[in-house]
């Protein structure tokens, strides 16, 4: 359908009302239907009429919408028509339409740096089923054409299927249609289902349901508000969206509860003041309404053995890892700095690069993190490790390449990437074999010389001129010198509990990793305890799997999220811990959380007696050594 209207050039057309003053015109649409193809019901026919005084050499845009465009029988939807570039727009009158009551319900003005805009709204009611289809249509305004874009609306006729649901709201849960590989970030939504009559407050609360453990899950967004048809009937689905990972693999009940507030019908209408604002101690009265979701049973899928490779740590999404060294020619003893970028899909927080590790041509140090951590829950980010590497002979040509492995839940395996090698060009370095060792600033000579104390020391205090010989002395010479010994010591020791007490006070990582044992020690003594008063696998696990969480979060300064079983293995790993401690670590891993997260397996208290012993050897081997 095609709107034309060509504007007075005057901008004002004179109109007499019965007062006989003159006054701006209201503006009535004149549409020329055209024969509709496909069509079931009558076409709904708009058009915009421009004010007339408008600047005809700015650039005019007109926007047209109906919310919602799928409607029941005697539902009403709203239209709004937008005059973009002006501060005031004409009144427009709609045709009449046979099955729809348009009516105007007000105007909106919005001024601001970006622009200013008029919309106008209209409340559609409709009266008979049936499809209606507004626009494609083109204004034409002093020879501009604007382009306005075809809406549809629908309207359906009741249902009268007994079979057809006749819930007032009801709950759903979304979850992945395939199930979700260990770390796989993947989407929880929750949808509240309303018939279009029915209305809900704003707030919504989540009642518990999900894994206690075992999982980590996201705060809850909620989505842009849609309809869905269900059993014939049209209702409004409010949908709440959250990212979540499964910390293990196993099959999990989900029953999820909500619980939101039903606005009571007789009291929609709230009280406004004589200033005509409205009155906050007069709103509609709330009825908080219980939803439980059906139950769904959520299956982890655990990440296959077949084809690790022998990098792997845990890594899984999709991956990019990137390089960069410098500087590139430098002198033996000189610090190069690694710099390692990994960004990607995924378990991003979790993830970790690879780093270089001691060899006999350069000395590498840990590499230690640069900026924030991504959320766990994160479904993709980037994370910057930083190492420095320090060349040993000049022998050092180049750094040799560095290889990740991830495993890609889309693909169902295993990738590696690489970056590197790096060419370097180290010359030799005029200290020679000491150029490893920290020097003294200011020193000459190179290689170490031996540093000479001074002897010309002057005592000041002359011999005396004739000793005494007292027995009274003799016999309290050793009490004389204990006590003098004494104070000494005494200093000495408060010095050192002083100094001890300050360090501890504000080096956090010292603090923590001496309290490590003590906290492994308390967390095994709980594990015999409960073996003693039941046996239970869980309880007995979930004290062990505490006393490795505990030890390691305190020895390697981690906060409590951080401490993971990839985390723990990596670094015992680079400890260059032994093939068949790493072996026990990862089987007890994956034996407490199979027992604390999914089915609880079989064990006999000998068998619980022996991973308590297993457990407590394994962190006696991991204080030996250096993490």
């Amino acid at each position: 359908m095609l709107f034309k209207w060509i504007p007075d050039p005057r901008g004002l057309v004179p109109r007499v009302n019965q007062v006989g003053r003159w006054r701006k015109p209201t503006l009535h649409l004149v549409h020329q239907p055209h024969k509709a193809v496909g069509v079931p019901s009558t076409i709904l026919v708009a058009g915009v009429l421009f004010f007339a005084f408008a600047l005809s050499a700015r650039a005019m845009d007109v926007s047209f919408d109906v919310q919602p465009r799928l409607l029941n029988l005697g539902e009403t939807a709203q239209a709004t028509l937008t005059f973009h570039g002006v501060r005031t727009a004409p009144n427009v009158d709609f045709p009449q339409i046979p099955g729809l009551q348009i009516t105007g319900t007000g105007q909106q003005m919005q001024f601001g740096t970006g622009g200013s805009r008029v919309s106008l709204t209209y409340n559609l009611f409709a009266q008979k089923p049936g499809t209606f289809v507004i626009g494609p249509y083109t204004l034409d305004y002093n020879g501009e054409q604007i382009q306005i874009p075809e809406v549809a609306l629908e309207v359906r006729a009741p249902n009268g299927n007994a079979s057809a649901t006749n819930e007032m709201i009801f709950a759903r849960l979304t979850l992945p249609s395939a199930p979700p590989y260990v770390h796989q970030v993947f989407d929880i939504v929750l949808g509240i289902y309303s018939l279009p009559g029915v209305e809900l407050t704003r707030d919504v609360n989540l009642l518990g349901g999900f894994p206690e453990s075992g999982f980590v899950i996201g705060n809850f967004e909620e989505l842009q508000m849609v309809r869905e048809e269900v059993g014939g009937q049209f209702y409004n689905l409010r949908r709440f969206r959250a990212k979540a990972r499964a910390l293990t693999a196993g099959a999990f009940d989900v029953r999820p509860a909500l619980r939101v507030g039903v606005v009571d019908p007789n009291q929609r209408q709230q009280r406004r003041d004589p200033f005509g604002f409205f009155d906050p101690f007069g709103g509609p009265s709330a009825t908080p309404v219980t939803l439980p979701v059906p139950p769904a049973k959520l299956d982890i899928r655990a990440i296959p053995a077949e084809g690790r490779p022998a990098g792997y740590a845990g890594a899984v999404g999709r991956f990019e890892f990137a390089m960069d060294v410098r500087p590139r020619e430098l002198k033996v003893g000189e610090p190069i700095t690694v710099s390692l970028r990994l960004q990607g899909t995924g378990n991003v927080s979790a993830a970790l690069p690879p780093a270089y590790r001691d060899a006999d041509l350069f000395k590498a140090y840990e590499a230690r993190q640069v900026g924030d951590v991504p959320d766990p829950t994160a479904e993709s980010g980037a994370k910057i490790f930083e190492q420095v590497v320090i060349p040993r002979s000049d022998a050092l040509k180049e750094l040799p390449a560095l290889e990740f492995s991830f495993f890609d839940p889309a693909a169902a395996q295993y990738r590696t990437v690489s970056a590197g090698p790096f060419s370097l060009t180290v010359h030799p370095s005029p200290n020679g074999a000491g150029a490893l060792l920290l020097q003294v600033p200011g020193g000459a000579a190179a290689g170490g010389g031996s540093l000479v104390l001074g002897t010309d020391i002057v005592y000041l205090k002359p011999a005396p001129a004739r000793w005494r010989n007292g027995d009274g002395f003799a016999a309290r010479k050793p009490l004389l010198i204990a006590v003098h010994a004494a104070a000494p010591l005494a200093l000495a020791g408060l010095f050192f509990a002083t100094r001890r007490r300050n360090r501890l006070a504000t080096d956090v990582a010292l603090a923590r990793r001496q309290k490590a044992p003590r906290s492994a020690r308390a967390n095994l003594r709980k594990a015999e305890a409960a073996l003693k008063e039941s046996a239970a696998p869980a309880a007995v696990f979930s004290a062990l799997a505490a006393a490795a969480a505990d030890y390691f979060g305190h020895r390697l300064n981690l906060p409590p999220g951080a401490v993971e079983a990839p985390l723990i293995l990596e670094k015992l790993r680079a400890a260059k811990a032994d093939e068949t401690t790493l072996a026990k670590w990862r089987e007890f891993f994956a034996l407490s959380d199979q027992i604390r997260y999914a089915s609880a397996a079989e064990l006999s208290r000998a068998d619980l007696e022996t991973w308590i012993s297993t457990v407590a050897s394994l962190l006696r081997k991991a204080e030996r050594v250096k993490l």
